[in-house]
């Protein structure tokens, strides 16, 4: 929704090769003669990038200067982007980049600000410290025969790729919105 809308106040374009945002991708490709990543691209699982789950999910907290050291380094990529669909968090991850280098402010808050206070989610928030405990779900994992606790992240860079916290009440209204 923040990027479909920072194209429509003409801030960027869907068809943007990332390279744009992201000068440390340019040279990154599966073949030498295949298209640069484009906006559109990540927005639609389709630049390339191997599925990445439940990798993406053990980044939540990473900063965007982790996220440009990945991208200096050499990327794997499992299509040419635009041939195969491919769910990817590190996509997403990118957006979130390019909202902040586009409007100016972090990811969370320019979608907090554009998007969800103006519809009325006033206690939807991305950082799980925000959220008063009894509020919050805990999530667990089974390991070793035994129910762990998952420890919460802090939101980063990756949180673009859905790390919203809310309750159904809000969501409801950003459903609505769409």
């Amino acid at each position: 929704a923040a990027i479909l809308k920072l194209r429509d106040e003409g801030k960027l374009n869907l068809d943007d090769p990332i390279e744009k945002y992201l000068p440390g991708i340019k040279n990154q490709k599966l073949t030498k003669d295949g298209p640069s990543i484009s906006i559109r691209h990540c927005m639609n699982h389709l630049a390339g990038f191997p599925e990445d789950n439940p990798w993406g999910d053990r980044q939540l907290a990473d900063s965007e200067e982790d996220l440009i050291q990945l991208i200096g380094k050499t990327l794997s990529f499992s299509n040419t982007p635009g041939v195969s669909y491919e769910y990817s968090n590190l996509g997403f991850a990118i957006l979130g980049y390019i909202i902040h280098k586009v409007s100016g402010l972090p990811y969370n808050e320019y979608i907090q600000k554009n998007i969800l206070r103006p519809i009325g989610m006033q206690h939807t928030t991305y950082e799980y410290s925000e959220v008063k405990p009894a509020w919050l779900a805990q999530g667990y994992r089974f390991i070793d025969g035994a129910w762990k606790i998952e420890p919460l992240l802090a939101d980063g860079i990756y949180g673009a790729m859905g790390g919203m916290i809310t309750s159904i009440d809000e969501f409801s209204q950003y459903v609505s919105l769409h």
